[in-house]
């Protein structure tokens, strides 16, 4: 196989593939873990009476959506913390 092909094929997608969009993602799993913590509480307070049993079952499968944001967010901070500052240096 012609791995020059294969890697020119694939350098646009590596491109993106970096430590500083690593790391904003990895910020944006936490914010957004942050944030599912407040739309849960807030969802399971504001259920009206008559949906209320709804309400409550929304208001917690909103809350199992934070321990995946921080994980990933862990994880991707984790992972920019093995790369090096730029790709150009490992070719």
């Amino acid at each position: 196989m012609d791995t020059q092909k294969l890697h020119e094929y694939i350098k646009p997608s590596c491109a993106a593939y970096n430590k500083e969009n690593l790391l904003l993602l990895s910020d944006l799993c936490l914010y957004l873990g942050f944030l599912s913590i407040i739309a849960s509480v807030v969802t399971w307070f504001t259920a009206s009476r008559e949906n209320r049993a709804y309400g409550e079952r929304f208001g917690i499968f909103i809350g199992l959506w934070v321990p995946s944001f921080f994980i990933l967010s862990n994880r991707l901070s984790r992972k920019a913390d093995e790369l090096p500052d730029t790709l150009a240096d490992e070719a």
